[in-house]
């Protein structure tokens, strides 16, 4: 018998009509004669509306009683797709994610999983039930609650998926797959009908929502059968795999960009071989992520240090870096907000010389300045003005021509 493990996001069971479509999906796998473990988000903008609130209490609430708070909407989802199931004659049971044995770690907000306790799950589906698991949750060793960061309900599901050895992972969304770049801000955008696990994971990692970074490293590291498809409509989606089938001519395969970076500047930092660490370290302690980070030596005795943060990481990151100031020994923090993180992403740049060089005169041409840049084999990232974001993915699209159909290699 086959085991399908089944996502549904957050679009995809927004009001209970949307939930029953997903029910309808779920019951023709359980028709067919597959085990199926199902894995939900909140309902639309259920977790949003709990943020905010959270914020009218608090401008930074405790985060282990908003994780909490948090879990309730794919509680709420999971429970209601169980009980449509039910209506409809499909035994079906919905779990938490700790009664699912999901176990992470206590970095709340952002918690790893660390275990899932397979034993739990495996009893419902010896007895042909249909388990409906509320994903973007676990609990600690200690019992608390915890959530997974925004998307985590696809490493809930990707997971899953790996812990029992799962023939095939689909991802249900708004979306019918994976697009070049994000079809709401270039027209042209085309959906890919496969591609590979690094290229997904360096979009994901770069800002693609379609699918969770974290979810495509599991996906990768255990060759999960990966598929995202809309929940809409019965169209093919996007094969997420090892080895993709296209000719691997083309450069780029695709753009993700971030909005609402932030680059903050140390001015006038020691240049002292541990100034590096300092810094790094005293970030990471408070749970902030940097992304692109430069440094310019003027002098030999000084050093500026810029890097890029999420806009919502600033006020913890000043409190922290200002705290350390005495230690740390820089004059003073310059900030620059209202930017965004554009980039290209294909695993043939490793064969292509004069990609990143193409990049920069395209954005150069139309007048757009790029102000840090960060490289991988199969990456290059830009820094822009937000303003510009919306004209720097469009030129760049067409740039690297990636409205037209790849070559299939028979």
């Amino acid at each position: 018998m086959t085991l399908t493990v089944m996502k549904f996001g957050g679009t995809s069971v927004a009001n209970v009509e949307k939930i029953r479509r997903a029910a309808h999906r779920i019951e023709q796998k359980a028709d067919s004669g597959e085990q199926v473990i199902v894995v939900v988000s909140a309902m639309g903008k259920t977790t949003d509306h709990l943020v905010n609130l959270a914020g009218e209490i608090s401008n930074r609430p405790s985060k282990c009683e908003l994780d909490l708070l948090l879990s309730t909407g794919e509680q709420v989802t999971s429970s209601l797709l169980a009980m449509l199931l039910k209506e409809d004659g499909y035994d079906a049971v919905a779990l938490t994610g700790w009664q699912a044995g999901f176990y992470t770690d206590d970095t709340h907000g952002n918690a790893r999983i660390l275990q899932i306790e397979e034993s739990k799950i495996s009893e419902y589906l010896e007895q042909q039930k249909i388990v409906v698991v509320a994903g973007f949750q676990g609990v600690t060793q200690s019992g608390q609650v915890t959530t997974l960061g925004r998307g985590g309900s696809d490493t809930s599901a990707v997971a899953l998926a790996s812990a029992f050895a799962a023939d095939l992972c689909e991802i249900y969304t708004d979306v019918t797959g994976v697009f070049t770049v994000d079809p709401r801000y270039v027209e042209t955008a085309r959906k890919l009908d496969e591609i590979s696990y690094d290229e997904m994971l360096e979009m994901a990692y770069l800002g693609a929502g379609v699918l969770h970074p974290r979810a495509v490293e599991y996906a990768k590291n255990d060759k999960i059968k990966l598929v995202v498809r809309s929940s809409f409509s019965n169209e093919e989606g996007t094969m997420v795999k090892e080895c993709v089938s296209m000719e691997n001519q083309r450069a780029v395969r695709g753009l993700a960009f971030e909005k609402h970076v932030t680059k903050l500047t140390l001015l006038d930092l020691p240049n002292d071989k541990d100034t590096l660490s300092k810094v790094f370290n005293i970030l990471a302690n408070a749970q902030i992520n940097v992304d692109i980070i430069i440094q310019n030596v003027f002098k030999d005795e000084v050093t500026n240090l810029s890097f890029t943060i999420d806009d919502s990481s600033l006020a913890d990151a000043l409190d922290v870096l200002n705290q350390a100031k005495r230690i740390l020994r820089f004059s003073e923090i310059d900030i620059e907000s209202n930017l965004a993180k554009v980039s290209i992403i294909g695993s043939g740049m490793t064969s292509n010389p004069g990609v990143a060089a193409k990049m920069f005169t395209t954005l150069n041409d139309d007048g757009i300045r790029v102000k840090m840049v960060s490289t991988s084999e199969i990456k290059v990232s830009t820094i822009v003005d937000e303003k510009d974001l919306s004209l720097s993915l469009n030129i760049l699209h067409q740039a690297f021509e990636l409205e037209e159909k790849e070559v299939i290699v028979n």
